[in-house]
């Protein structure tokens, strides 16, 4: 380009100089000169295109060579999984081997897992006499975690109402923490914090687990609800076959424990729950549930209680008996229970009167249904498999008077009637209605009657 110019400015300063007798050699030159300023251009235009495709090409090539190495890890990834690499799944909420896996991380050659899961729940309550609330119920975080095939561990850590710093009057504790060392399928070894095997409701108390969302009288008056104790237990499950009979399946776990303390009254057991961290006095305690299984949905739960709940080495027992039977889409559940508290010599312990006796049970029956027409709308749309249930339970509770107020023994007796859904198993939305009666101290509602909303979600 740079010749081209000094060439036109050549030619120009000649035709400045020249004579007429040279203007053909001009025009001639002139010529000659346009037909190389076009050659240049198409030089020009043509190493352009070269350039673009050159970009074009190195652009293809990098995004195909991106893909290709996409390619590669993700095979890396299928090879090292099927070789036995590492592994992370969502299992569900009630899959994996504490029935609430949740999601599932597991090390080459499943030599190592760790599992996180949880659920919360929130509610609605609306009584008699008493400002309506919503209420942040319940946040539960689980983990556990299995080292080999024989060595696990397991915690439910719960806060409730927002925490211990929340103007609620929230709490924060453990729940469950225990470690197992797991021998055979019949006997096993736990130690911990363990939640007491005493009746249905203790075991199985997640709120997505439950139908209506407030537990029985029995299961939170009688039965301390939630009830954890730190100790040590064996459990397990066998099959015995007697005769033909090859259906029967029983499992169960016996505890070790610190056990109740004096802190019960004739308004309930719940405040008698002992420490994790140290016993009130030198003697332990034994608790037990053996559950009886005839066939797949029918169970029969046998429980048991007995240890000093003072120095002096008096005591509390207790015995128990659940029961869950389904047919089709009816389900029935039931519960009973009985403490029996060993009264002081009350010139040592400076006590004059105890309640002595807590005695309460319950029944529900629940229907699971699902009306085709709703497939298509809201209610069921992507959903594999939702279902309505429609709840209904009697429960009663009774504890004997400590003379605090002089009345004689305190009486609850509350009729529930409810409904939830659930698009799927582990998500349920409740409502129901609680009619309430009570003799002499309130044990929770009095004669207020009532209606709860709640969703509960574990995951």
């Amino acid at each position: 380009m740079k010749v081209f110019r000094s060439l036109l400015a050549a030619v120009m300063v000649a035709a400045l100089t020249v004579s007429p007798a040279h203007a053909d050699e001009v025009a001639e030159l002139r010529a000659m000169i346009e037909d190389m300023r076009r050659d240049y251009e198409t030089r020009i235009e043509m190493l352009e295109g070269k350039i673009e495709r050159l970009e074009a090409g190195q652009e293809e090539a990098v995004d195909r060579r991106v893909a290709e190495v996409r390619e590669e890890l993700k095979e890396e990834i299928r090879r090292d999984t099927a070789d036995g690499g590492w592994k992370a799944q969502y299992v569900g909420r009630y899959e994996g081997d504490f029935q609430k896996g949740g999601f599932e991380v597991e090390s080459p050659a499943g030599m190592a897992k760790v599992t996180v899961g949880g659920y919360m729940d929130h509610e609605f309550e609306n009584f008699e006499n008493t400002d309506s609330t919503f209420d942040q119920h319940r946040w539960i975080i689980n983990v556990g975690a299995q080292l080999g095939e024989r060595l696990r561990f397991f915690s439910e850590y719960e806060i409730e109402h927002g925490g211990p710093d929340a103007a609620g009057g929230g709490e924060a504790k453990v729940e469950q923490a225990y470690i197992d060392y797991l021998i055979t399928e019949w006997i096993n070894l736990r130690f911990g914090a363990l939640l007491v095997p005493f009746g249905r409701t203790n075991i199985y108390h997640d709120s997505d687990l439950r139908d209506l969302t407030s537990r029985p009288l029995v299961a939170r008056d009688i039965i301390p609800t939630t009830w954890t104790e730190s100790g040590a237990a064996f459990f397990g499950e066998f099959a015995p076959v007697i005769g033909a009979y090859e259906d029967l399946v029983v499992n169960y776990e016996v505890q070790v424990i610190n056990g109740l303390n004096d802190g019960f009254s004739d308004t309930g057991l719940g405040g008698a729950r002992g420490s994790l961290s140290s016993d009130n006095n030198n003697n332990k305690a034994v608790a037990g549930r053996v559950v009886l299984s005839p066939a797949l949905g029918h169970e029969v739960g046998l429980s048991g209680y007995y240890g000093a709940y003072n120095e002096y080495g008096d005591s509390i027992s207790g015995k128990g008996v659940d029961f869950l039977s389904t047919w089709g889409p009816l389900e029935l559940t039931g519960e009973y229970a009985y403490f029996k508290v060993n009264a002081p010599e009350f010139a040592a312990s400076g006590i004059t009167d105890i309640a002595d006796e807590f005695e309460g049970y319950h029944i529900q029956a629940a229907y699971h249904f699902w009306p085709a027409f709703l497939d298509e709308t809201f209610l069921g749309r992507t959903f594999e498999d939702p279902v309505f249930t429609l709840v209904g339970r009697y429960g009663w509770a009774r504890i004997d008077d400590d003379a605090d107020a002089g009345t004689g023994d305190n009486e609850e007796d509350r009729w529930t009637l409810g409904i939830n859904y659930r698009p799927v198993e582990s998500w349920v939305m409740k409502l129901e209605y609680q009619w309430n009666d009570t003799e002499n101290e309130a044990l929770e509602r009095g004669k207020n009657d009532g209606w709860f909303w709640s969703v509960a979600m574990g995951f």
